[in-house]
């Protein structure tokens, strides 16, 4: 049997988890981030390489497919080979890609840039947030550590938004790939620095399901190609076949791990107290968030005439929103149950697009769009730490990384799927369809809150009294680097 090199409370004993907060808070940046950089800079590449629009979905899939087709593979190798190997590998790749796309003399090669930059960010992700549950002390700690992995959603936004226009704007679009290098260099050092060469796992089976990952592979890019033709095309023999085709893999799938011994997949992962509920409520409450995202940018840019410019800093209250509920997280986790949080976050998520929708035509930015965003954003936020938090907290150290990767597959296929669902509504509502719009977006919020009153169970002994009533609040500034 394999040994671990070391034991993983030392770490934390030592207070290396600091480093560690920090690690996640600067891998989940430059993840995040790049998506919103991108978008700033898509119609500058558009004009450089002379492309139409519909010829820009090929750069957008090519960093979409990769990272859900690969992350669940990726995430049963971290917990196979290490979080440390995991994130090394991931950054260096992210970096590369990052670096080939800013040189990129060709749309070809820069499309085969970016999906370098998606393996590494397949790579990285799911054993970014894996380090959480293995190397942060439970309880302050690791509220503190989600709540900055919280901040970094809102950050991100004026990473790519902000530096990211001013960048385009002054530099050109080659420019703005050359913001995440920095970052992960540091990351990479950190890494070294405070993550231990470890070996996950019990060591009684450690062999790679291929038959599996070529199967997971398949099915989440068929299912993402095919919600990619549904939002393009609508309901088409296409769309359908794709789809279609996507449930067989999945099928044959879940034949296989239930049969094959080492599973990419153990299928008892789902036994696990919370964690098939929290992945379906996740799917809401992710798929909630990008119909909302994109239903916002297009209300201030078409609704209220507002340049691209002036739509980005309109996002910034929803950044500062999402900034401060991460901040105010540790706080509502270190006292009341997590499932309590989840909905207080769902009831303010839901108000807030609501909100939205009943004062869409009431006039400018300030009355229309500004506070219900903000209570919107702000629930958001506050519902999804302490929902990541549950999501693995039952789950053994060796199927972290794993755990962390459906998890997160899950998201990225379900935003997608709200913003498919709100451009619907949008097209199909005429001068009305921004209010209708908000309402449908707000009615997979409450979905999202039925499920977590239906599905979440509290933890054995939980009677809803926390055990920490002083816990401190998060204190960015007692975090080395931030």
């Amino acid at each position: 049997m394999t040994s671990k090199a070391e034991p993983r409370s030392a770490s934390a004993a030592a207070g290396d988890y600091r480093l560690v907060i920090v690690l996640v808070g600067l891998a989940q940046l430059v993840l995040t981030a790049d998506f919103s950089i991108l978008s700033v800079a898509l119609p500058s590449i558009a004009r450089y390489f002379h492309l139409k629009p519909a010829d820009l979905s090929l750069l957008v899939s090519a960093g979409a497919v990769p990272l859900v087709g690969l992350m669940i593979l990726s995430g049963r190798a971290a917990d196979l080979i290490g979080q440390r190997k995991c994130m090394l590998l991931g950054l260096v790749l992210f970096g590369a890609g990052s670096l080939c796309s800013a040189a990129a003399p060709t749309y070809p090669i820069l499309i085969a840039a970016r999906v370098i930059q998606s393996i590494g960010a397949a790579v990285l992700m799911p054993a970014n947030f894996s380090l959480i549950n293995t190397l942060v002390p439970d309880g302050a700690p690791r509220h503190k550590a989600l709540g900055i992995f919280g901040v970094m959603q809102g950050m991100s936004l004026i990473v790519g938004l902000l530096i990211g226009g001013t960048v385009t704007s002054a530099l050109g679009w080659r420019a703005v790939f050359l913001i995440n290098p920095p970052i992960i260099a540091a990351a990479f050092f950190l890494t070294l620095r405070c993550v231990p060469k470890w070996l996950v796992g019990t060591g009684a089976d450690r062999s790679i399901d291929y038959v599996g990952a070529v199967l997971i592979t398949l099915g989440t890019a068929t299912l993402l190609t095919g919600v990619s033709f549904l939002g393009r095309s609508g309901v088409t023999p296409m769309s359908l076949g794709l789809l279609g085709a996507a449930a067989v893999l999945f099928c044959v799938f879940l034949f296989v791990e239930a049969r094959v011994r080492g599973p990419l997949v153990p299928l008892s992962i789902f036994k696990r107290r919370n964690f098939g509920a929290v992945n379906i409520i996740g799917f809401c409450h992710i798929g909630a968030v990008g119909g909302l995202f994109i239903l916002v940018n297009l209300f201030m840019q078409n609704g209220l005439k507002m340049t691209p410019a002036a739509a980005g800093l309109g996002l910034m209250p929803y950044a500062a929103a999402v900034m401060l509920a991460g901040q105010v997280s540790p706080m509502f986790m270190a006292r009341l149950p997590h499932r309590r949080t989840m909905l207080i976050g769902f009831i303010l998520y839901a108000a807030g697009l609501v909100l939205l929708g009943l004062f869409s035509h009431a006039g400018g930015y300030f009355v229309a769009l500004a506070p219900w965003v903000v209570i919107g954003g702000f629930g958001s936020t506050l519902a999804y730490m302490p929902m990541m938090a549950e999501a693995t907290a039952e789950v053994p150290e060796d199927q972290q990384g794993v755990a962390s990767a459906i998890l997160f597959t899950i998201q990225q296929i379900g935003m997608p799927l709200g913003a498919t669902l709100a451009l619907s509504v949008l097209t199909a509502g005429g001068t009305s369809g921004f209010s209708e719009g908000f309402l449908a977006v707000a009615a997979v919020v409450v979905l999202g809150l039925v499920l977590v009153l239906a599905l979440l169970r509290r933890a054995p002994g939980d009677t809803g009294v926390v055990e920490h009533p002083t816990a401190p609040a998060l204190d960015i500034q007692g975090v080395p680097g931030i």
